[in-house]
């Protein structure tokens, strides 16, 4: 499979587009300071996603995703600056930050299925557990953000990936 149809990396991209429109409409100031910041963090996401997915090994994926991961949440950082200092309207720096939760979800199910194989992969497993807990130990990894298969990979993804 060709990384353009992880349907991961296609969300990253239509997010990172967003950021760039918006971005992009920005002047003097704002777009020198806080706008350069969050377009080089936001494309950096399906960058690291896109590098990991290059490699050779495993061990190597996964670090690339997690320096995804960091990505991500400086971007979802950013955009709470933008959205206090109303650089951005609230309801669509809302309807970002959902975004930016959805592709969380995503990535950390990704990272969970690089190098499982099929019989391994127990999608089901990573969502039981209480999503209204503050408490992050009743999820594996300590990270509220699970997902299950059918939420990011398509059918086909699923066979080859698994």
């Amino acid at each position: 499979m060709k990384l353009e149809d992880l349907k991961l990396y296609q969300e990253c991209l239509d997010f990172e587009g967003k950021i760039w429109e918006i971005v992009n409409t920005w002047e003097g100031f704002n777009k020198e300071t806080v706008g350069e910041a969050f377009v080089k963090d936001a494309d950096a996401i399906s960058g690291n996603i896109a590098a990991g997915y290059g490699r050779y090994n495993f061990k190597d994926k996964k670090h690339y995703c997690y320096i995804s991961r960091g990505f991500l949440l400086k971007t979802k950082g950013w955009l709470l600056k933008a959205k206090e200092r109303e650089m951005i309207g609230s309801e669509e720096a809302d309807e970002l930050i959902e975004n930016v939760e959805k592709i969380h979800r995503m990535l950390n199910a990704y990272i969970r299925s690089i190098g499982r194989k099929k019989e391994d992969n127990n999608y089901e497993r990573n969502t039981n557990y209480n999503k209204d807990s503050e408490d992050s130990n009743n999820e594996p990894n300590g990270n509220a953000y699970t997902a299950s298969a059918d939420e990011f990979f398509s059918e086909e993804e699923i066979s080859v990936n698994a």
